[in-house]
Order: C-alpha cells, then sequence, then structure tokens
C-alpha cells in the first residue's frame, strides 16, 4: 500500500526524504531530527482542521492574531519570512533561518500561540485538546527554480484564501 504524501507539495519526489520532516509525511516513521538549512529556503505548513466557523484561521478575530504571531515570532528568533499564506485551516510559510535551535524556538512559539488563542485557553488548561492535526511540516527547497516555484504556489494559496482566484483541487500523489 503506498503511503499518501501531502498534496500541496509541488515538486516534492521520494528521492527528498532528507529533506522532509513533519506532517502526514512522517506517519509510521521513526523520529528523526527535522533536517534544517541556513543556507536556503524552506517551506513549512501548519494544518489544524479544527479551524473551521469561529475557529478558522481567516475569521477576522483570528485572523489578525495569526498575522502578527507569524511576523513578531519571526522578528524574535531571527527568522526571515519570504512570503506566507494564512487560508482557513492551514498556513503556509516559505522562510530562511539562522540557526536551528531559532527555527525550532520559531515552530514551537508559533504554533503554540496560536492554537492557545485561538481555542481561548492556557497551558495548563488544555485539557487534552488539540489544534493542530500533526506536527508542523517542513522541507528544504533549493534556491532557482524549486524556490521561485515555492513562492508562486504561496502567492497562489494566498490569492485562493482572499478569493482573488478560485480553488484549484491539487494532485494527491507526487509527480
Amino acid at each position: 500500500m503506498r503511503r499518501k504524501i501531502q498534496p500541496f507539495l509541488p515538486g516534492l519526489r521520494s528521492s527528498d526524504s532528507t529533506n522532509c520532516h513533519g506532517g502526514e509525511y512522517s506517519l509510521g516513521k521513526r523520529k528523526t531530527a527535522r533536517p534544517v538549512s541556513t543556507k536556503k529556503p524552506m517551506h513549512v505548513v501548519m494544518r489544524a482542521s479544527k479551524a473551521r466557523g469561529c475557529l478558522s484561521l481567516r475569521n477576522p478575530r483570528n485572523f489578525s492574531m495569526v498575522n502578527h504571531s507569524i511576523r513578531r515570532f519571526a522578528a524574535r528568533f531571527e527568522v526571515k519570512i519570504y512570503r506566507y499564506a494564512i487560508n482557513s485551516n492551514h498556513i503556509h510559510i516559505a522562510l530562511r533561518v539562522k540557526t536551528r535551535r531559532s527555527f525550532q524556538n520559531y515552530l514551537r512559539a508559533t504554533a503554540g500561540v496560536i492554537g492557545l488563542k485561538i481555542l481561548s485557553a492556557t497551558k495548563n488548561e488544555m485539557n487534552g485538546r488539540r489544534f493542530w492535526d500533526l506536527l508542523a511540516f517542513s522541507r528544504i527547497v533549493e534556491w532557482g527554480r524549486a524556490y521561485s516555484i515555492l513562492l508562486k504556489y504561496v502567492l497562489q494559496n494566498q490569492m485562493e484564501a482572499e478569493g482573488v482566484i478560485s480553488f484549484r483541487p491539487r494532485n494527491k500523489s507526487p509527480p
């Protein structure tokens, strides 16, 4: 039985396994260190199926908080954001980090604060509730063609979320 790969990954091939971590890609695999590059851009995706209605990331009450959290923690942990898209139930971020530690802190802080504030909870009152479906998915992207494809893809997601263009379903399996 073939393992499903996330459909929103342009150009992902099975040979890219050393560049990917998290999300559906890591289900059923042993734990490994997240690949991080300080010289190349990275694509990060955080998805929450609970984000519907008043819990949606695009809900006006939540959108400004999510937008502010992405930027605030990027400045705090020295993460350069190239482009990001906040959709109703997931976030795409094209970024570059200075150190592995700063990337870990950025993911932890951003995902944690967004989840807590949207669920209107505190760290002590989560009671086993989870906002995010899986670990944040990340992959290292090469400069050049792959980087320009990533930026176009994130822009496409942003325009779909804003309603500028209609949603186009992605392939379920990699090319």
